[in-house]
């Protein structure tokens, strides 16, 4: 019989208890850390056939498992780059901007924006500038990856991702031109012919601009007339009709003219054609008083900052005050996440054991919502970490008198054969 063997249980038993230790420290460290998931150190017996033959003790391994499929606890937060996946999947990453790197999960999503190559893009006065484009990264650097829409403005899942482009020249909302409005006001009653009241309006033309153009409201020697032309400031402006003539009835409501209509071409070329409801106005007393002025279109604009929805669309607000989903996350789903490979920086990769991984979006399969401002942290449960300490600490103590014991055995046996 070996004396070597007879202090094998006791010290593999305080080996793996040490490398308990180690495990829960660790785990107590992360309990704020950013998509951190627990690991747990198990033990199983160790018993070889060289061991049974020579009839000497056996011992333990450990065996780390990570608890990587249990969601960790979800914090808001005042960041608008920040997002929580409340349910099953990972954030997909990439390890280089154009897609060609190593494919990660994640399940951190404290994203921020990283720099890219330079690009030209047209500032404010229509001047080319250059541009450095930004992209929606990791605390690591790593590229996340999502889908852009389709031409009808939905997603569509797949394996094949892009990294996101949010900085503030990725997106120019192109605008839309003026082409309907309403127009409510107040004719004075006792105006006398050739009196002029006149009305400034805002126009968006065709190259998504905003405009203003001036209606003149210019009283008929008819009863109840009003002529309606439209000008411009600008002597480069071409009106191309004239707006119309609005006519009143005994009881001062509108019985003809409405609508108006406002063709200009503009001096730079843009144009705008528009139809002006004023089926409400009136004609009463001595006062000219507009008192509404609604229009459609928007003017172009750029994208000035971006926001999550509880589908992981990424939301586009544009200085026009016209927001759009510009992007979608990707999804990543595994039959068994608990066996993901993990690498450095709370990322994981496919293991042997995890399953293939499946993209989706959360629209489909109902696997999770996102949770827009909201950080998700470790899934360490501190209770529980202390708990495993304490017994750690008694095992190891175990462990620890009974080498102390066989060592003193051992001195006996050797005093005694002495």
């Amino acid at each position: 019989m070996s004396v070597i063997g007879w202090f094998t249980p006791s010290v593999t038993g305080m080996s793996a208890q040490a490398h308990a230790f180690s495990t829960i420290s660790t785990n107590v460290a992360n309990v704020n850390t950013g998509g951190y998931k627990a690991t747990e150190t198990r033990f199983a017996t160790l018993v070889s056939d060289q061991i049974i033959r020579d009839r000497d003790f056996g011992g333990v391994q450990t065996q780390d498992h990570a608890r990587i499929g249990v969601q960790g606890l979800l914090l808001a937060s005042d960041r608008k780059l920040d997002v929580g996946i409340n349910g099953q999947g990972f954030f997909v990453l990439n390890t280089q901007l154009d897609g060609s790197g190593e494919t990660l999960l994640t399940r951190d999503g404290s994203f921020q924006v990283a720099t890219g190559p330079d690009t030209t893009a047209i500032a404010d006065d229509g001047s080319t500038i250059t541009v450095q484009e930004g992209y929606l990264v990791d605390k690591n650097g790593y590229y996340v990856q999502g889908y852009t829409p389709n031409a009808d403005g939905t997603f569509t899942a797949s394996s094949t991702t892009t990294s996101l482009r949010i900085d503030n020249y990725a997106f120019a909302f192109a605008g839309e031109a003026t082409t309907t409005a309403t127009l409510n006001l107040n004719l004075p009653s006792d105006a006398a012919a050739g009196d002029l009241e006149t009305y400034a309006v805002s126009l968006v033309d065709s190259d998504g601009v905003l405009q203003t153009g001036l209606l003149n409201f210019t009283k008929t020697a008819n009863p109840g007339e009003w002529d309606v032309t439209v000008t411009t400031s600008n002597a480069g402006d071409t009106v191309n009709a004239a707006a119309g003539t609005l006519t009143f009835d005994s009881f001062g409501e509108l019985a003809a003219g409405s609508p108006l209509t406002v063709d200009v071409t503009w001096a730079g070329g843009a144009t705008t054609v528009a139809s002006i409801d004023m089926t409400d106005s009136t004609q009463f007393g001595d006062s000219f008083s507009p008192f509404n002025y609604v229009r459609d279109g928007y003017v172009a604009a750029d994208m000035i900052s971006v926001e999550f929805d509880t589908m992981g669309r990424i939301i586009g607000n544009f200085g026009n005050v016209f927001t759009r989903p510009v992007y979608q996350l990707a999804l990543a789903t595994v039959v068994n996440p608990d066996s993901l490979t993990e690498r450095n920086g709370n990322v994981y990769v496919a293991g042997p054991d995890s399953g293939d991984i499946q993209f989706t979006t959360a629209a489909d399969e109902g696997f999770a919502t996102f949770e827009p401002s909201t950080r998700e942290i470790s899934n360490v449960d501190i209770a529980t970490e202390f708990t495993r300490m304490i017994i750690a600490q008694t095992a190891y103590n175990a462990s620890a008198t009974t080498f102390r014991t066989v060592d003193e055995m051992v001195q006996v046996a050797r005093d005694l054969k002495r």
